[in-house]
């Protein structure tokens, strides 16, 4: 393929040049010679046969024919080689004019027929580039004229003025010809100039082309796999919107799950149709400002991924069928290559399975802690009616048989508990026994129920609580749990000569209470998962601390029944800190309680 074909143009190639053609777009030597050659051969002929015209001073035109013979040799001889230009192809024309001069001598002087010769070297000559051959050219054809005069005294005045006027005639055409050949050379190499431009042009816009193409086959290519991707898609729902939540992408996992074609959801649908505003509003952040022209749950999202935020929520979703789908909802910001905001990328995941196994494992842990729970309680009572049987003492030794026996069905029924717990927190339905509680009261006895524990395991326990009573409504069972777990965790965790510090503070007009330890820490990639049920953090199994890894889901389960929240931080080897915090309205509510026991 040629480079026109390439860049899809029809160009005819030019025509090939016959041989002689080329010959006269650079002359050689020999060429430009030859008109002078021919004219001086055909006088020397013309003045052998023809009887009219007669050699006046025969060693003077035969001196002329020679010399034009023998620059004619050194033409060839130049030609030959190759040289075209330069001084010594300057001296053939300029000889010529001089030869032709002896011609016109031999033939008649000033009348001589063959003048008119000189003409042809005098064009050559003048075609030189400078100006130095037009000089040139006006003192050798003023030698050539002057020569016949000079040798002649009888010339009258009017042969010495055709001998002056005819050297500056053709001096001035010599002038004309050097200007139109100095013309013809620039314009000829602003042609070539234009002809290296356009070929250069020509090769980089073929460049350019192959570039494209290539740049065109790249992207077909990742288009298509693009096309595949997107379609192969069909697990989750990936919906593109435009800054007001108009679908503007929706794949095949959003026709699957949501139950609406590709043709239909393009047709101006908006997401906040397949949400529940109420349930959409929830997961705002109240930080965040607000559209004033919200009419719509799906905004509120949207005002937090323009502030910055990527939103992940558990939501329910509506199909086109009317039923609600359990789904995770992650909202990111769609942008263009050029950095633009475009609108919003929503990736929808359905959960109905995931919840109906969550469901069916609360329900199994639910019912493995109901059916184990009346085994458990009927040992522990068995055991202890072994115990007190005075019609049957037991001996020492089946005492402390027992009451390995009663302490480990104990441990188990208190695992027991903390299963239906969890299983019931999770589901939401745990009751909590609400009462006028003084906070300081019930965390410092919680430190003094731990005191012997971390006595025993050489731990110094601190307690930093405000000797004023701290009043709240809350299941005081329950956050007596939440205390006592973070003790018996901080205790556990802490090696011996370490330190564990209680204290209850006052944060805004809420209710802080914090566990600090000194002890092994927790590494800062497993800390995400420290609620989770039954994790255990590497520090703890590595240092074989017992537990099966239930406190802290327990613990912040309670603590976000009672509206409140919880935290931590932890560096590995310099310990760790737990707190959480009551919410105001729980003191709001306590104080009214005395009006309540007063009546």
């Amino acid at each position: 393929m040629n480079r026109y074909e390439s860049l899809g143009t029809a160009a005819a190639p030019a025509p090939p040049q016959r041989g002689w053609q080329r010959y006269f777009d650079d002359p050689t030597p020999l060429i430009k010679q030859g008109p002078t050659a021919v004219a001086v051969a055909l006088a020397g002929l013309l003045v052998v046969s023809v009887p009219g015209i007669e050699a006046t001073n025969p060693p003077a035109a035969i001196a002329g024919i020679a010399l034009v013979g023998l620059v004619t040799v050194l033409a060839a001889i130049l030609a030959a080689r190759g040289v075209h230009d330069g001084w010594i192809v300057l001296l053939i024309p300029a000889v010529d004019i001089l030869a032709i001069g002896a011609l016109r001598l031999g033939t008649g002087g000033t009348a001589s027929l063959f003048s008119a010769f000189v003409l042809l070297p005098v064009i050559w000559l003048a075609a030189a580039p400078g100006l130095r051959p037009v000089f040139l050219i006006g003192v050798l054809t003023s030698i050539a004229f002057l020569m016949p005069i000079a040798l002649d005294p009888s010339s009258g005045d009017l042969a010495w003025l055709r001998g002056v006027i005819s050297p500056l005639v053709f001096a001035v055409v010599g002038a004309i010809v050097n200007e139109l050949s100095r013309l013809q050379r620039l314009r000829t190499a602003q042609a070539e100039s234009l002809v290296v431009e356009r070929t250069a042009a020509l090769s980089s816009n073929l460049s350019m082309v192959q570039q494209l193409q290539a740049s065109e086959k790249q992207y077909q290519f990742l288009l298509d796999s693009f096309s595949s991707l997107w379609n192969s898609i069909t697990a989750q729902a990936v919906i593109a919107t435009d800054r007001q939540g108009v679908v503007i992408a929706w794949n095949p996992g959003a026709e699957r799950l949501i139950g609406i074609s590709v043709d239909e959801a393009l047709g101006g649908v908006t997401v906040d149709r397949f949400f529940d505003p109420t349930a959409l509003g929830l997961f705002a952040d109240p930080a965040t400002p607000r559209s004033l022209d919200d009419s719509t749950g799906i905004r509120a999202l949207l005002d937090e991924v323009d502030a910055g935020r990527t939103v992940e929520a558990d939501v329910d979703m509506t199909t086109a069928g009317g039923s609600v789908v359990p789904a995770r909802l992650t909202l990111s910001l769609y942008q263009g290559t050029d950095g633009a905001r475009r609108g919003y990328l929503l990736v929808v995941t359905d959960e109905t399975k995931a919840v109906e196994v969550a469901r069916l494992k609360d329900e199994f842990v639910g019912m493995i802690s109901h059916e184990l729970r009346t085994p458990l309680s009927a040992i522990i009572g068995f055991l202890d009616l072994l115990q007190n049987d005075p019609q049957q003492p037991l001996t020492a030794d089946q005492q402390d048989f027992v009451a390995v026996i009663e302490r480990n069905a104990k441990r188990l029924l208190n695992l027991v508990g903390d299963l239906l717990f969890t299983a019931q927190a999770e589901s939401g339905r745990f009751p909590l026994e609400k009462a006028d509680t003084d906070l300081s009261a019930l965390v410092a006895s919680a430190v003094e129920s731990a005191g012997p524990n971390a006595q025993k395991n050489g731990i110094e326990l601190i307690s930093d609580i405000p000797a004023d009573p701290v009043h709240l409504v809350v299941d005081a069972g329950r956050i007596g749990q939440a205390v006592d777990n973070l003790l018996s965790n901080a205790i556990k965790f802490t090696p011996r000569g370490g330190r564990v510090t209680a204290r209850v503070e006052m944060r805004d007009g809420d209710v802080r209470i914090c566990i600090e330890d000194t002890g092994l820490g927790i590494p800062e990639e497993e800390q995400g998962m420290l609620f989770t049920r039954f994790f255990r953090a590497s520090t703890a199994t590595r240092n074989a601390v017992p537990g099966v890894g239930l406190g802290l889901t327990i613990t912040r389960a309670i603590v976000l029944a009672h509206g409140g929240s919880m935290s931590m931080r932890s560096e590995v080897g310099a310990g760790t800190e737990f707190w959480f915090t009551l919410p105001v309205a729980l003191r709001t509510e306590a104080l009214r309680l005395p009006n309540l026991h007063n009546g």
